[in-house]
């Protein structure tokens, strides 16, 4: 489908899961914070879910209105040891796509055959990238040392593990999702470094025009990211980087990105490590 977001670090119990279960609970709340809740099916493609409702709902409104949504999937067991669930956090967007639309119909009409031929004209369908991922498996969990149930929970998936732990929760609230079609160009060599970017999905290429001659400098994937470099040493892009399949990315303007990273650059020692690898990336003509 083109959307999905990577699994290849995903344990694959944990895609099972998500594949096997029927509903789930959607958190989404107006830009003033004010929250709303509600259980939904859902069709997934990977760890790409997709649920749908009519345009007129609350549940829609927000949505639109604001696109940063939680949502849980689990199940009762009265014996904790078989608590199992998924927790995550990502961004919703109104699917358009008259192909992914037709597939998406697909997905929902073959998980739940009493809906086939209710999805067409006045209903919306709504794809939610997560951003970070969590499951909980008690199967192997013990008793909590201070008394009652200890409950394990692992973060299965998230776009930011290169990134600082204490920036992810501010970092998360100022992404922006984007996509572009194959071929299109990201960010123009010589352009004005504006926003800093992490790679959801799709692949894209770094090229370098040095006196008329091009040079491929890199190939980056899912859950790399780029641009960092160039607004931290106010420069302009020192490359070009353009989309080689269709890609989907997270994308956090220049004051942002300067207001909640460089500012850590001091005593962030992960980041400042990954800068450091990444100037001698560029020194010995690697990613820029």
């Amino acid at each position: 489908m083109g959307r999905e977001t990577p699994v290849f670090d995903v344990p694959p119990q944990v895609l099972s899961y998500l594949d096997g279960q029927r509903t789930l609970t959607l958190a989404t709340a107006t830009r003033g914070g004010v929250p709303r809740a509600t259980t939904l099916t859902y069709a997934n493609v990977g760890t790409s879910v997709y649920v749908w409702t009519r345009p007129e709902t609350t549940t829609a409104r927000q949505m639109e209105e604001n696109p940063v949504v939680s949502f849980a999937i689990d199940e009762y067991s009265d014996d904790w040891r078989d608590t199992k669930g998924i927790q995550a956090t990502g961004e919703a967007r109104v699917v358009l796509n008259p192909s992914e639309l037709a597939e998406v119909v697909g997905l929902f009409e073959e998980k739940y055959p009493a809906l086939a031929g209710t999805l067409g004209s006045g209903v919306s369908i709504f794809r939610i990238t997560p951003r970070e991922l969590q499951f909980i498996d008690n199967t192997d969990a013990g008793e909590s040392p201070g008394g009652g149930v200890q409950y394990r929970r692992d973060v299965v998936y998230s776009v930011f593990h290169d990134l600082p732990e204490e920036q992810v929760a501010s970092m998360a609230a100022s992404l922006q999702t984007v996509q572009v079609a194959a071929g299109d160009v990201i960010v123009r060599q010589g352009a004005p470094a504006d926003k800093f970017f992490i790679i959801v999905d799709g692949e894209v290429e770094v090229v370098r025009d040095d006196d008329g001659t091009t040079r491929k400098l890199a190939t980056l994937a899912g859950g790399q990211f780029f641009g960092e470099m160039a607004i931290l040493r106010d420069l302009p892009r020192m490359a070009t980087v353009r989309a080689v399949t269709p890609t989907t990315l997270f994308a956090m303007e220049r004051d942002a990105f300067r207001g909640l990273v460089a500012q850590s650059m001091g005593t962030t020692t992960d980041f400042d490590q990954v800068i450091q690898q990444r100037l001698g990336e560029i020194q010995a003509g690697g990613p820029s």
